[in-house]
């Protein structure tokens, strides 16, 4: 019973997670200042296949699970709750009208800053779930593999591949675009080191050891940390 409990909360916080990063998604999308790198592409794709966003998302993500699986890495759980709950997300939240395109750029900067931030705690959170990357976190990891080259520098050239064919294929490209890649790494890193020091708490780790006998479930955010940039 205790270890159902631990794995129910274990998956809350994995989707709790996912959801964040989704907001942090369209809002990016709706300042119209620039999305994430891959967003470009996935709105480029928009304007060529009878999907939503929120589907090209899916559609993409199997894709890239499958090739990095070809390549040597294996999807877990999260991988795959990734895959599909962000495209979802994506497309309910943009049904739903949470965050209309603002008129004023005061607002649009807002959407931006507030969008990063999202992102960036939406992806410590599903780390520190520690129930496996995402679809795209495992491509960069098994090139890393293959190629042998820096996580830094497998990451980089992904993003400006997905960026350049987005971009050509008509994707939305901005300001924006360049200080998420800039700023999206040590966002992510702040939320991940907050969720590993929650973790070191004495409270929080006899709460865990009570409903499960192992390490705890943050505990290897360092390692993802350092893997991922």
């Amino acid at each position: 019973m205790k270890r159902a409990v631990f794995y129910i909360l274990q998956y809350s916080w994995l989707i709790t997670g996912l959801f964040i990063l989704s907001m942090g998604i369209v809002l990016l999308i709706q300042a119209h200042l620039g999305p994430t790198p891959w967003d470009v592409l996935h709105l480029g794709l928009t304007l060529y296949l009878p999907f939503s966003l929120g589907q090209v998302l899916i559609g993409v993500g199997v894709l890239v699970v499958l090739l990095s699986w070809a390549l040597g890495v294996k999807p877990y759980t999260g991988t795959v709750l990734n895959m599909i709950l962000i495209g979802l997300f994506v497309d309910l939240l943009m049904k739903w009208g949470w965050f209309p395109v603002p008129g004023e750029i005061l607002y649009r900067v807002i959407y931006l800053v507030v969008g990063i931030i999202a992102c960036g705690m939406g992806t410590g959170i599903y780390i520190s779930a520690n129930l496996g990357s995402g679809p795209r976190d495992s491509l960069m990891l098994a090139l890393h593999k293959i190629t042998g080259w820096r996580i830094g520098v497998v990451r980089t050239i992904l993003e400006v591949t997905v960026v350049t064919v987005g971009w050509l294929l008509g994707g939305l490209l901005g300001i924006g675009t360049l200080i998420f890649s800039l700023t999206i790494g040590w966002t992510s890193e702040f939320f991940l080191n907050l969720f590993y020091k929650i973790n070191r708490y004495p409270a929080f780790q006899k709460a865990v050891g009570r409903l499960l006998e192992e390490k705890p479930v943050l505990q290897n955010c360092q390692e993802e940390l350092e893997l991922k940039y």
